[in-house]
């Protein structure tokens, strides 16, 4: 999946034909990022006998920003997602181990806040960093798990220059949280103020 984004972002940027960068977003501007999310997943060990191996999942989130000089900005973003989790869960009965498999169901909400340097490559397309800290609130039911965990957060991801007020985006971010919802995939459309 990841290589089929990147190839599809390296044939966009070799195809758009502009020779000079400009400055998409102006400084003082706010924008609103609605985008769709595939989260990757992870596998989280608890201890020496739980295993959580996190499925792909999907979800949801919102970016809101504010331009500095620069090319910086500020931003604030929440995401919500969910995904498909195996626990492995490793019993002694005895002096026999018997591994035992259950089903859940994960819900992620995050919050994080942002610096992000975008960098007009041309009038149509630009690339973009961003490095924060994120809040995330894990809930599997199945599991009698309600936890709060925070870290570094950071991503990267390519911009598309469609009209004025509008930019579409494709994004990676992962962080420092250990978790069975793993890094994210982004996908979404900007609107500039």
């Amino acid at each position: 999946m990841i290589k089929k984004i990147t190839v599809a972002s390296l044939a966009l940027i070799m195809s758009t034909s502009t020779i000079c960068a400009k400055e998409h977003a102006k400084i003082g501007e706010f924008y609103v990022v609605t985008k769709a999310l595939l989260t990757i997943s992870d596998t989280v060990k608890e201890g020496n006998s739980v295993e959580l191996e996190g499925k792909s999942g999907g979800g949801m989130g919102i970016d809101v920003g504010y331009t500095l000089p620069n090319n910086f900005a500020v931003e604030f973003d929440t995401s919500y997602s969910r995904n498909n989790i195996l626990e492995k869960r490793t019993v002694i009965e005895g002096t026999e181990e018997k591994l035992e498999f259950n089903n859940a169901r994960g819900k992620y909400w995050t919050y994080a806040f942002n610096i992000v340097y975008a960098l007009p490559l041309t009038d149509t397309i630009g690339i973009m960093g961003k490095l924060g800290y994120e809040f995330e609130h894990e809930t599997i039911n199945q599991l009698d798990v309600n936890a709060h965990d925070s870290g570094m957060v950071y991503g990267a991801g390519i911009e598309y220059y469609l009209s004025e007020h509008y930019e579409a985006l494709v994004e990676y971010e992962g962080s420092e949280i250990d978790s069975p919802r793993g890094s994210s995939l982004y996908a979404g459309l900007k609107y500039i103020f």
